[in-house]
């Protein structure tokens, strides 16, 4: 068996394949993708090799293109995460003053001032009696002059930003996040993943590197906003997941791989905070340590993206521009013919892709349920631990283990709250998703309405813990559920419909870092929390009200005659669809994209589960 695997993965050592390659057990013949990631279908649990063709679960298969696929997906969204957030555990040291030359004359005074003072002295913490901080080190006119205290309020090394000026950089990340969720997958539409990502994590690392250069809060604005572009990582990631993996399967593979590359986000406060550590205990300056630590990860950024481009596929079938060589010129004119039918230009996809989901309501209710999921993540891993300080006057070091439960949660209930809606999908119907999501979206506004109510009179630490992992718990698990939605809502704007879902997530997160600097006492903290919480309850109660295309809703299935007319645009369809191969409930066979004849076959969305195909 592992023989006939290791054959396997030589053989797709190709870049293009037809539909005969994926006609056998384990994949759906009529698309191309693959049915399983943890466990192969009808094996028993523990059971790694597929007991008739031998081959391993992708899950630990690094061969194209469907593995391959996945694991630079959630790789790449990891570490666009880690650069997204490189600057947060070194933030104390960026907002420091600039450092004025030892032998200026501040800083001859200020030695003379303070005779006893190690000035090498690069510790984070008081020291001991052998090795006491610097006293000149905290003074206001001196700290410019001692360039190794990494104490939190001395020394220097920094850009010189105000409290307000830091928090106003961390707002213009996520905006920039925003404005690029919304176009990109429309565009990966248009010229195929591999491509989008390719120049994505390459032309991303530039502004990453230069942020290790930045000396002004405009430079620091600036580049934060162009580095924020990176979030959009994570739309390409759901929609090249769904592409490779058929929708018996796709609610754990999304939410898996979106949950590894959410990591990113906690791994960056710990691994940063420990390389600008081991810096400073290495004798470094504060202002070399910050920089190194910012700069590192758009180095790797730029390997992965020339890696994505070599060594990665599209589709289970090849890559896009592929397709585009093998078309014939009848193919190309019937193309043309069918986008300007439709009142578009050839070259048009993404922007009719964007348009159409954007047209949708179906599109904003999805908007709204990753707003107060992903949205309320990103909030509390930029606010939590200053939230459980200054609220709960706990010490440092406790309130930053409590506030790295709720980010590391996403090891593994992102992934259970997409398995959770594979479960409803297999017992109910595709319906069963939008119950899943409804579950979770209520659960998850109560529970942060709960834990706003919490304070120091009325709960202690055990019942802080509970709550704030129950809450985190169903958070992610909502993320999860929220795309493995997204591929039914508009099945022809796949990608219009995941950029705009994405970047709710990003706009709830502008949202709440708005209501903390316009109301900093805790009390008002408490307040953006619970209506955080209502919104959260108000968007669930939209989900059944939710019409998929040809499915139907929560509590009422499409008839026949709905379904048919529903999907009577997708009959249309020239030889060479005009959007590649994707996460849509209806089917096109190899033998057509490949520029062939063929015919296209519709699936029936209403009753596709586990065993439909």
């Amino acid at each position: 068996a592992r023989g006939q695997d290791k054959l396997a993965i030589v053989d797709h050592k190709r870049s293009m394949w037809t539909e005969a390659d994926w006609d056998k057990p384990g994949y759906n013949p009529k698309n191309g993708k693959v049915r399983a990631l943890f466990r192969w279908e009808d094996t028993a649990r523990g059971c790694l090799f597929h007991p008739t063709s031998g081959q391993i679960v992708p899950i630990f298969s690094f061969a194209r293109p469907h593995s391959r696929a996945f694991h630079f997906a959630w790789f790449n969204f990891f570490m666009c995460f880690i650069m997204w957030f490189a600057i947060a555990p070194v933030m104390t040291q960026v907002v420091k003053p600039k450092c004025l030359a030892t032998d200026s004359d501040v800083c001859v005074t200020c030695f003379a001032k303070f005779p006893n003072d190690n000035v090498r002295y690069s510790r984070d913490d008081n020291g001991n009696a052998e090795n006491p901080p610097p006293v000149g080190a905290k003074d206001a006119v001196c700290k410019k002059c001692y360039s190794f205290d990494g104490r939190k309020g001395a020394g220097c090394g920094g850009v010189g930003l105000t409290g307000n000026q830091a928090k106003n950089s961390t707002m213009v990340a996520i905006s920039g996040t925003i404005i690029l969720r919304v176009l990109i997958g429309a565009i990966s539409d248009g010229i195929g993943i591999r491509v989008t990502y390719s120049v994505l994590l390459v032309c991303g690392c530039i502004p990453g590197a230069l942020l290790a250069a930045a000396d002004s809060y405009i430079a620091v604005v600036l580049l934060r906003f162009l580095v924020g572009f990176a979030g959009a990582a994570f739309v390409l990631t759901q929609l090249w997941t769904t592409i490779m993996f058929d929708l018996n399967c796709v609610g754990i593979v999304n939410a898996t791989s979106a949950g590894w590359g959410n990591l990113g986000g906690g791994v960056a406060q710990l691994l940063n905070g420990n390389i600008f550590n081991s810096l400073k205990i290495s004798g470094y300056s504060n202002e070399f340590a910050w920089r190194f630590t910012v700069g590192w990860s758009p180095g790797v950024l730029f390997v992965l993206g020339l890696c994505t481009f070599l060594l990665t596929d599209d589709t289970p079938y090849g890559n896009f521009k592929e397709f585009k060589k093998r078309e014939s010129a009848e193919d190309k004119a019937a193309t043309e013919a069918e986008v300007l039918k439709q009142g578009g230009e050839p070259g048009t996809v993404a922007a009719k892709s964007l348009i159409e989901a954007a047209s949708s309501w179906q599109t904003w209710v999805m908007f709204l349920c990753y707003m107060f999921s992903f949205g309320v993540e990103l909030i509390v891993n930029g606010n939590i631990v200053t939230y459980f300080v200054e609220t709960f006057d706990m010490p440092q070091t406790r309130a930053s283990t409590f506030g790295a439960v709720f980010g590391l949660l996403n090891i593994v209930m992102r992934s259970l709250g997409g398995y959770w809606s594979d479960i409803y999908n297999t017992k109910f119907g595709i319906t069963g998703r939008l119950h899943a999501l409804f579950q979770q979206t209520f659960v998850m506004g109560v529970m942060l309405i709960v834990f706003s109510t919490l304070n120091p009179d009325n709960s202690n630490d055990g019942t802080l813990l509970l709550v704030l992992m129950i809450w985190g718990a169903f958070t992610n698990a909502c993320e999860g559920a929220c795309f493995a939605v997204v591929p039914y809502v508009i099945p022809t704007a796949v990608g219009g419909v995941a950029g705009i879902t994405g970047a709710g997530g990003n706009m709830g997160a502008l949202l709440g870092n708005a209501l903390i600097l316009a109301f900093p006492s805790k009390p008002a903290r408490n307040l953006m929390f619970c209506a955080l919480g209502w919104g959260a309850v108000a968007s669930s109660m939209l989900v059944p009200c939710l019409w998929l295309p040809g499915i139907g809703s929560m509590f009422r299935k499409a008839t026949p005659v709905e379904s048919a007319q529903e999907l009577e645009p997708a009959k249309e369809v020239p030889k060479m669809p005009s959007q590649m191969p994707g996460p849509q409930p209806t089917f096109i066979s190899a033998p057509q994209m490949m520029g062939q004849p063929g015919s296209i076959s519709y699936g029936q969305p209403q009753q596709m589960t586990m065993t439909s195909y």
